[in-house]
């Protein structure tokens, strides 16, 4: 039985496989336990272990480098580890894993790109990546709010009442990936308002760009059979 668990296992997270259970676990941490945190139902702790899961998975998942699978671990470990002893301050902590999680996030979502987008795969596997890279997009910039705010208070406006946590600048930081612009939340800093208008723009070329190739993709193929 062990036996048949792990090699379950193995397949579900082989880099060969296709980013499914990345997928899974973006869906679950971004619109399931980011609302939860909103609505005050879980502790902002919870969603940090889940950043951290995201990272190690991630690597497990995308690549077969060593070196950047043991980063993602140690980095996950460390990150849960420091906020429950509380062995460095909150912000310093935030600082350096919000840096950290931006690149290692920012390879996946290339790696995923190569791997499971550009070549040829099949269109399972293809739409997998390009929604999970899409994801990932916005959980980079969420990460990016987060540093800005933690070394700049102040860098965003938040309606009355609203308090300010990584699932509120997930919200933002997906609003403004879809161009929905409500409002609500608003970057008041040069630099803040600099990274909306990028992930704005990355959000509509990425969807063009994809569009796009995936159809030229289904012409090319059509006229060859």
């Amino acid at each position: 039985m062990p036996g048949k668990l792990g090699k379950i296992a193995y397949h579900f997270w082989s880099p060969e496989r296709g980013p499914y259970a990345l997928l899974i676990l973006l869906v679950l941490t971004l619109f399931v336990l980011g609302p939860l945190l909103s609505a005050r139902l879980i502790a902002p702790l919870i969603l940090e272990i889940a950043y951290s899961v995201i990272l190690i998975s991630g690597a497990l998942i995308v690549t077969t480098w060593t070196s950047l699978r043991l980063l993602a671990i140690v980095v996950g470990l460390l990150s849960v580890a420091t906020r429950l002893l509380g062995l460095f301050s909150e912000k310093a902590t935030l600082t350096v894993e919000s840096l950290i999680s931006v690149g290692m996030l920012t390879v996946f979502a290339l790696l995923i790109g190569r791997n499971f987008v550009v070549r040829e795969r099949a269109p399972a596997h293809r739409i997998t990546g390009a929604v999970t890279i899409y994801l990932l997009l916005g959980l980079i910039w969420t990460r990016l709010y987060q540093l800005l705010e933690s070394v700049s208070p102040g860098s965003f406006r938040f309606p009355a009442g609203e308090e300010l946590n990584a699932a509120a600048l997930t919200y933002f930081s997906f609003v403004t990936l879809a161009t929905l612009g409500y409002g609500d939340i608003t970057p008041v800093s040069l630099i803040a308002r600099d990274l909306a208008v990028l992930e704005a723009v990355m959000g509509q070329l990425y969807l063009v760009i994809l569009i796009s190739w995936l159809v030229s993709q289904g012409v090319a193929k059509s006229g060859k059979e």
